[in-house]
């Protein structure tokens, strides 16, 4: 029963960081119109804060594969063949 316990206090300790870091990371417009009395405030943060994380990413991967895709579409493309 105590590891449920450790887990659970992990768990939450991990969320609290991570809804900080979105909160930090946020504008100055999308914080004053955060209401601590009032959590459903929290949901369009958090969502707005996700969406940026989703598109950073998203740029990363396309930048890190961006040599790849080009390799192989030069070996992938249809090959030209000589009309007789």
């Amino acid at each position: 029963m105590t590891h449920l316990g450790l887990i659970g206090k992990i768990v939450l300790a991990l969320a609290l960081v991570g809804l900080g870091l979105l909160i930090a990371t946020a504008d100055d417009r999308e914080v004053a119109s955060l209401d601590p009395y009032h959590p459903a405030t929290l949901l369009p943060l958090v969502a707005s804060r996700l969406h940026a994380v989703q598109s950073y990413v998203h740029d990363l991967s396309d930048a890190a594969t961006a040599g790849f895709r080009e390799t192989i579409q030069k070996h992938e493309s249809p090959k030209k063949v000589p009309e007789t």
